[in-house]
């Protein structure tokens, strides 16, 4: 008599992943009831599961008695590391191949009252990356920008402010942290000015928080000559003798007198460009940690 090999052959094609979760799950917890509420499952459920993988494979995994579990058998000791591998392994696949393939909407604010380097260059890379990703873009103020993400309609937005501020309910990344300057048409001596005349931008904005709280500290009154939301009008202002501002580094120009301690200047706190996130999940996660590793000095 011919015996045919082929009938012990075993390739674990009835065996299926819900099968070994429920396996790995109840092995965990010893016991059904905190195995169904970590998957999510009823218990009768699992205890098939598990019936139909030990009917598969032809063994029993798990010594059960009436209300309660023993433990597992040998060949349920045997069988779970490699279960735990197989689900493991399955689940980085699984991972790998999605970071690739980003799917969704993301509704991203971007700033327009200072200058990002690259930004749109970064975004771009990233949607060529993710060609289903879908990214709506609205490009306004800080204090518009802030506005927005309160009302919950922005998941993410780059905003400029005075550093330190609280974190509130945001999930914050700082990307950078830029010093002021006093700037004028000319040398111009704070102690022989009677009230400082400012140009600044509109209330609400981060520089103008800054100059203000310069000047209070050390008593200066001062008054509005000229507000705007335009940086480069900002700068004409100021060009034609209209009052005395405050810059960043990268806004300095030949054309405008840098006022230094000499001047009588008061101390300032410094402004952050900041990675604001308001909506959960990875899509946003991941996108905001590509913006914080591009962007961040």
């Amino acid at each position: 008599m011919n015996l045919d090999i082929r009938t012990n052959r075993f390739d674990g094609r009835g065996i299926t992943l819900e099968q070994l979760r429920a396996f790995v799950s109840v092995a965990k917890h010893s016991g059904f009831a905190k195995a169904g509420e970590e998957l999510g499952r009823t218990q009768s459920t699992l205890s098939l599961s598990i019936k139909r993988l030990e009917e598969v494979i032809g063994c029993r995994l798990i010594d059960r008695r009436p209300g309660y579990i023993v433990g597992l058998t040998d060949e349920g000791k045997q069988l779970l590391p490699a279960a735990k591998d197989i689900l493991f392994r399955m689940t980085q696949a699984l991972q790998s191949v999605k970071k690739h393939y980003l799917r969704g909407n993301i509704r991203l604010g971007i700033p327009n009252d200072f200058n990002i380097e690259n930004l749109h260059e970064i975004i771009s890379q990233f949607l060529a990356k993710h060609p289903e990703l879908k990214i709506e873009i609205a490009a306004a103020s800080s204090p518009v920008l802030s506005s927005l993400l309160e009302e919950q309609q922005l998941d993410i937005a780059i905003i400029k402010e005075m550093a330190g501020q609280p974190n509130n309910t945001h999930n914050k990344k700082v990307l950078s942290i830029e010093q002021l300057y006093w700037v004028a048409s000319k040398p111009e001596y704070f102690n022989n000015i009677e009230e400082i005349p400012l140009v600044t931008f509109p209330e609400g904005y981060a520089i103008r928080e800054c100059a203000i709280t310069g000047l209070e500290h050390v008593d200066k009154p001062y008054f509005f000559s000229y507000v705007s939301a335009s940086l480069e009008n900002i700068k004409s202002a100021v060009k034609h003798n209209f009052g005395i501002t405050l810059l960043p580094y990268n806004e300095l120009s030949g054309d405008l007198y840098v006022l230094s301690t000499e001047h009588d200047i008061p101390s300032l706190p410094d402004i952050q460009i900041a990675l604001h996130v308001v909506a959960h999940g990875e899509l946003y996660t991941r996108f905001a940690d590509h913006l914080h590793y591009s962007l961040s000095e």
